[in-house]
């Protein structure tokens, strides 16, 4: 009804117009209709029904995530101060596999303790003012931290049931991850040796997670390269080996790759029967130059993800071949020896250079350049005549990519002397030569390959003068 129909003008001063009936009706039609609005009930708005089925199968609840503060971790207050510095570092500092060790440090409580005793290094490292030097010995608390971890341990280890429990086993991988960062490698080797054993009483590691199984081989394989020692752990399975499933149904190999490997398995001659294991190793070594040569060119960050497991993967199991490997006597080897060492030498060393591209440390390559090139030296006096000339040209190249000072100079030296007996004309032809064996591309800049063909080109002049 229009509102303009309710209207009634009525005379103050004339009362009579209350009394007319059109005047009463309009004013009572009005009122009524504003309390029959009243009471007149909403509508209900319209009903959703959602009926609860579950799905087949469940889907599974994500126990490997880490739960905060799970039972038996402590809370207090220095705990969270550590543990927040932590998650706060992660901004600045790139530290590979962070997340992976905090979530494996909160599974155990032990292993806790070790969490807040690395939290507690760095977090002094931080503090030091420009110029200062961080000094281990004078960590106060990262070293409490560490002896009450070892006690903890120590005490577990009487349980006949908790000493080969996954937790104890996490537990001690930390204290050997501490050992080889802060450089202890005698409590490394005690520690070692004690994961060795108790994989033994657990009759391998294949019962346990992944990231222990990797992280076990890869510690014991960091710390026996860092000497030149052979591994104390078994190898790791095969599914755990990242270029065995790379290399399937791949051409990994250069032409001359595949040359050298002809002639090594073709090979005759009962003097070094070992020898035959480099077929296998080069062939990993162009399987893993292959992935890294792919994954690096078109991966952004492809060398600095935290959390990126496939170094372990990559590396481990190689060097852990490349360890296992007999060592040459320099008082009695031959030509097969001598190549399959310095081969073996040169590997490791490469292997070196991935991992600081990685962003880990490699304190071993000064120990493994020391031999490689006193075992040239020793060759270049005694005149040796090595097999698989071309294997011998790719060692000295990629020493000599990856060495300074005299070794540099010395490996550039019998670099210009080989190539004249394997028709390779300059350093170009050397350093082309080498890159049809193995080649890692970012492991030596377009300027330093450059340098080496210029000095080896001079040294090659200055020979045919």
């Amino acid at each position: 009804m229009d509102d303009r129909t309710d209207l009634v003008f009525i005379n103050a001063s004339n009362p009579t117009h209350f009394r007319d009936q059109n005047v009463r009706r309009t004013i009572r039609r009005r009122a009524m209709r504003d309390i029959g609005k009243a009471r007149r009930k909403a509508k209900n708005p319209p009903a959703v029904t959602f009926t609860w089925q579950p799905l087949e199968p469940p889907v599974p609840c994500l126990d490997s995530y880490p739960r905060p503060w799970p039972g038996g971790i402590d809370s207090d207050p220095r705990s969270r101060e550590l543990i927040h510095f932590m998650h706060a570092d992660a901004e600045y500092n790139y530290r590979p596999f962070r997340k992976v060790w905090f979530a494996m440090a909160l599974s155990d409580q032990s292993a806790f303790i070790l969490c807040k005793a690395n939290a507690a290094m760095f977090l002094e490292k931080a503090r030091l003012r420009d110029g200062d030097e961080f000094r281990y010995e004078h960590c106060a608390e990262t070293l409490g931290y560490y002896g009450q971890c070892v006690r903890e341990v120590t005490r577990r280890l009487s349980d006949p049931v908790d000493c080969v429990s996954e937790g104890v086993f996490t537990a001690i991988l930390g204290l050997i991850c501490h050992d080889l960062y802060v450089g202890t490698l005698d409590r490394w080797a005690y520690h070692i040796r004690g994961l060795a054993r108790i994989v033994s009483m657990r009759g391998g590691i294949g019962d346990l997670d992944a990231n222990l199984q990797l992280f076990a081989c890869w510690f014991d394989v960091v710390g026996s390269v860092a000497r030149d020692l052979p591994p104390q752990m078994p190898p790791a399975s095969v599914y755990l080996d990242g270029l065995a499933t790379y290399a399937e149904g791949k051409q990994t190999c250069g032409m001359r790759l595949d040359g050298i490997l002809d002639d090594i398995r073709n090979m005759q001659s009962s003097e070094d029967t070992d020898i035959y294991c480099l077929v296998g190793i080069l062939e990993r070594m162009a399987a893993l130059a292959g992935f890294v040569n792919e994954h690096s060119s078109r991966e952004p960050g492809f060398w600095k993800s935290e959390d990126d497991m496939r170094p372990l993967r990559l590396l481990g199991p190689v060097t852990h071949d490349l360890l296992s490997m007999p060592r040459a006597n320099p008082c009695t080897f031959n030509g097969f020896q001598v190549i399959r060492e310095m081969a073996r030498l040169v590997i490791l060393i490469l292997l070196g250079g991935v991992k600081t591209k990685y962003g880990m440390s490699a304190p071993e390559i000064n120990t493994l350049q020391t031999k490689l090139s006193t075992l040239v030296l020793v060759t270049a006096k005694r005149q040796m005549v090595l097999p698989f000339p071309l294997l011998q040209l790719w060692c000295l190249v990629v020493a000599a990519l990856l060495a300074s000072g005299p070794a540099r100079k010395m490996y550039v030296q019998e670099i210009s002397s080989h190539i004249k007996g394997i028709n390779i004309p300059d350093g170009t032809g050397a350093v082309a030569a080498a890159r049809d064996v193995i080649w890692i591309e970012d492991l030596a800049s377009a300027d330093t390959i450059s340098f080496l063909i210029f000095d080896i080109d001079m040294v090659y002049t200055d020979e045919q003068r």
